[in-house]
């Protein structure tokens, strides 16, 4: 299954944290297949117990107690919700779009960061957006430091691609980091021992939309809506980099809203946009859901009748007849009866 606000807003509740004066390397003069020269490289796979350099206080950098030492997430824990995550981010030419749409029609989501692009000549346009989301109320949590495939990494390689990544982020977000997004949703054993040493929570998905892979911006936009109505809900995975995907979301989101409008309409509940926060489980438990989150999630449900009213109405089909191949005429409401 898997493979490699609005003005109302409120910014996750989530511990501060100090400002630390060492960073990595600039990720513009690092190749992604060294280890940062502050980490005793080695070749050893990785392992739950064994500690690296910094990690007395890597811990205090994830200790987030709403979204840590959560299990693993893959969208299907729960129906009727759906959460947005955005991949790969930031970027300043299209992550701005998927902010607009996100809070124009006031859904939650998570952008998974890879943090080189908070670093470098290009990195203050990154902080920027980067402070544009937490200030929205996202959530941002981390998607590693250049984006590799992790099976099979070496110690060497995560303390890089999740620790590093981790202290970067957590500097530059001013709070906790309790999440992490594998790339590709490559990693394996060792590697899930990792983060859980870590006390981080591994997120995948349910929703694959492709859209990396995406030419067609229409057909992705009813390829996207189609399997969130088919599976009611889960964990949608796109990627706010793409300029394919900064086009369509909007339009994503209408439908989204269209759909629910059509349930109420029909006495049936709608698939409500949520926080990450619902798809939480401790041993498949899940875990208690923050006042303020679910007041969002109550407020966007309120709101959702009077946001139906304001809609136009759905197009009535034409139910004059339309000239077909042959130059004959069939109805709007009927198919043509195939040849023999």
């Amino acid at each position: 299954m898997h493979v490699a606000h609005a003005d109302r807003a409120r910014a996750e509740p989530a511990a501060p944290i100090p400002k630390r004066d060492a960073d990595p390397k600039p990720a513009d003069t690092k190749p992604a297949d060294k280890a940062d020269p502050k980490i005793k490289p080695t070749t050893d796979r990785p392992t739950a117990d064994r500690p690296t350099a910094h990690d007395t206080d890597l811990t205090t950098l994830t200790a987030d107690p709403l979204l840590g030492k959560g299990d693993r997430i893959d969208g299907e824990e729960l129906k009727g919700m759906v959460a947005f995550t955005f991949d790969d981010g930031p970027n300043p030419s299209t992550t701005p779009q998927v902010i607009d749409a996100l809070q124009k029609y006031d859904i939650p989501a998570t952008f998974f960061i890879v943090t080189q692009r908070l670093l470098g000549k290009h990195g203050e346009h990154g902080r920027k957006v980067l402070a544009r989301q937490i200030a929205g109320g996202f959530l941002v949590e981390n998607h590693s430091f250049s984006h590799p495939n992790l099976k099979g990494a070496s110690a060497a390689t995560f303390a890089r691609e999740v620790d590093q990544s981790i202290r970067i982020l957590a500097k530059e977000a001013g709070r906790t980091i309790g999440m992490f997004r594998p790339p590709f949703g490559a990693i394996d054993g060792a590697g899930r021992g990792w983060l859980k040493k870590r006390g981080l929570t591994e997120v995948l998905w349910s929703v694959d939309t492709l859209d990396w892979q995406a030419h067609n911006p229409d057909r992705l936009r009813k390829k996207v809506i189609a399997m969130i109505i088919k599976q009611h809900g889960g964990v949608v995975l796109m990627h706010d980099v793409k300029p394919i995907t900064a086009k369509i979301i909007a339009d994503v989101l209408d439908d989204l809203e269209a759909e629910n409008c059509r349930r109420l309409a029909e006495n049936q509940e709608p698939i409500l946009p949520v926080s990450l926060h619902y798809f939480v489980r401790d041993k498949k438990k899940q875990r208690a859901i923050p006042e303020d989150v679910k007041q969002r999630t109550l407020a966007y449900r309120t709101a959702l009748p009077g946001r139906c009213t304001k809609r136009p109405p759905p197009p009535i089909p034409d139910p004059r007849p339309k000239p077909a191949a042959d130059g004959k005429t069939v109805r709007s409401d009927t198919k043509p009866t195939p040849k023999p």
